[in-house]
């Protein structure tokens, strides 16, 4: 008389399943198990990203994007030029991939500043598992300066620094425009500052290993010296870098918005 288990195995088989052993069922097991941590970990990735993109400051109000196929050196009258910057943003993306540092996009309105940061952008979404977030300049300024009798402004702005504090790469865009035109002496309010500071200091957190895990991308029409003359010395030393392999210097181009 069959047992059981016999009985069982033999229904498995009428069936067409798959009968393991111990050791094939442990291994079907911890695959299980791995899959289901990574869907975890991929949607948990896909809701921080979904967070920082709720709390963006876009000029327009709404997502924009740019990748690196979308550049077009042939766009520019200096061909050599807008390749070399195409090249020279690509190297930047690379070794953001290792490490986390400061970068700062210099150069006048027009020239791709914005749409350069944003392949990085595009980038990191596609190939690393980093959080990204942008804010215009002008943007911040407005929803720092005018959230006082706005309850709601006023919340919408403290979920806005918490996440410039933690994402992976924060870009703050046109930074200096909010304040003036290139070569302007006024400066930036004291609220601004406090605000940026607070930002800049939390962004130089490091890991066990002494290791910055937080990169923040400028770009500014205006020169660093001329930053200096808008905002706080501390502030511009902790936020725009002055290491000339994490400047990209956007020279030789011109204008080409329509």
């Amino acid at each position: 008389m069959q047992n059981v288990s016999d009985v069982a195995k033999q229904w498995i088989r009428d069936k067409g399943g798959e009968l393991l052993s111990q050791d094939e069922l442990q291994k079907r097991l911890v695959a299980i198990d791995q899959q289901a941590e990574q869907k975890s970990a991929e949607d948990y990735l896909a809701l921080k990203r979904k967070v920082y993109e709720r709390d963006s400051l876009w000029p327009s109000g709404k997502k924009t994007t740019f990748t690196f196929e979308r550049w077009l050196p042939e766009r520019q009258p200096n061909k050599t030029a807008a390749t070399e910057i195409k090249a020279q943003t690509q190297n930047l993306f690379k070794r953001l991939r290792r490490e986390a540092f400061n970068v700062f996009l210099n150069g006048s309105a027009g020239v791709g500043k914005t749409a350069m940061t944003l392949a990085i952008v595009d980038a990191f979404e596609k190939y690393t598992n980093k959080t990204t977030m942008f804010v215009s300049a002008v943007a911040l300024r407005e929803a720092v300066m005018f959230d006082f009798s706005d309850l709601q402004a006023k919340a919408k702005l403290k979920r806005v620094e918490k996440s410039m504090l933690e994402v992976d790469v924060l870009v703050i865009d046109d930074f200096g425009s909010e304040v003036g035109m290139a070569g302007s002496v006024r400066q930036a309010t004291e609220r601004l500052q406090q605000f940026y500071m607070r930002v800049a200091d939390a962004r130089y957190e490091v890991d066990e290993n002494d290791k910055r895990t937080k990169c923040t991308i400028i770009t500014s029409n205006n020169t660093r010296s001329e930053l200096s003359t808008m905002y706080n010395d501390k502030l511009i030393s902790r936020l725009v870098t002055k290491k000339p392999a994490n400047i990209l210097l956007f020279v030789g181009l011109e204008d080409v918005r329509e």
